[in-house]
């Protein structure tokens, strides 16, 4: 079954039902950017993913969020992992939710690559919110300079969940989005000097030789 292209021409969870209405075997490879994802197939389900950071339904999460890269199926990829028991409807529907969701988020976070920083005044009532343990985990690494994806491998969600929690820290207060960090200015070289045209220097030939012999000095 030879199944390649790209992204934007077809959609990840188009690909997926396609796979499961063949019964295929095998693993489809995405690329995207530095990001590389593989989904593995048995009999058309969904049996074990994963990217450079994450394995299982982590994975699924992270890869469902790329909407640019080259994909290609191989029937000869195989695996013997065994990290996900999800059938591919139960996919597409939380596909669904988390386009919605995403919608929502990039409203105030516009990637993966922005930087949130701890509000250093909260505001009143703040103190009474009571956070949950992944919601602690993920605040735990907010420092102003890490990006959404780089707090996402270190605690180990994906992306869209760690945006999913920040967006949570940034509308109740506790979290905002951080200025991104000016761009040095290149120092201004000066100017070399024009340069000099040569002049051309026109030696006066002695008298009585060729043309010059013609005007001789009185």
């Amino acid at each position: 079954m030879a199944l390649q292209g790209n992204l934007e021409d077809f959609e990840l969870t188009d690909l997926f039902q396609l796979i499961q209405l063949g019964q295929k075997d095998g693993g489809l490879r995405i690329t995207t950017g530095i990001d590389i994802g593989v989904v593995y197939f048995k009999d058309g389900m969904i049996i074990h993913a994963k990217t450079n950071h994450y394995q299982g339904e982590p994975a699924i999460d992270s890869i469902l969020t790329w909407e640019k890269g080259q994909f290609i199926f191989d029937p000869n990829n195989e695996t013997n992992e065994h990290t996900v028991d999800m059938p591919i409807q139960q996919v597409m529907l939380d596909a669904a939710r988390r386009i919605d969701e995403l919608n929502k988020i990039q409203k105030i976070i516009p990637s993966f690559d922005a930087v949130v920083k701890i509000v250093e005044v909260p505001k009143p009532g703040v103190e009474k919110i009571n956070l949950r343990p992944e919601e602690w985990k993920v605040l735990s690494f907010v420092d102003g300079a890490k990006t959404i994806r780089q707090i996402a491998n270190k605690t180990q969600l994906s992306e869209f969940d760690t945006a999913r929690i920040l967006y949570g820290l940034i509308t109740s207060g506790l979290a905002s989005l951080a200025a991104p960090p000016a761009m040095p200015k290149k120092p201004v070289e000066p100017k070399p000097p024009p340069k000099e045209e040569k002049k051309e220097i026109v030696e006066e030939k002695k008298e009585g030789g060729g043309l010059f012999g013609l005007f001789k000095k009185k």
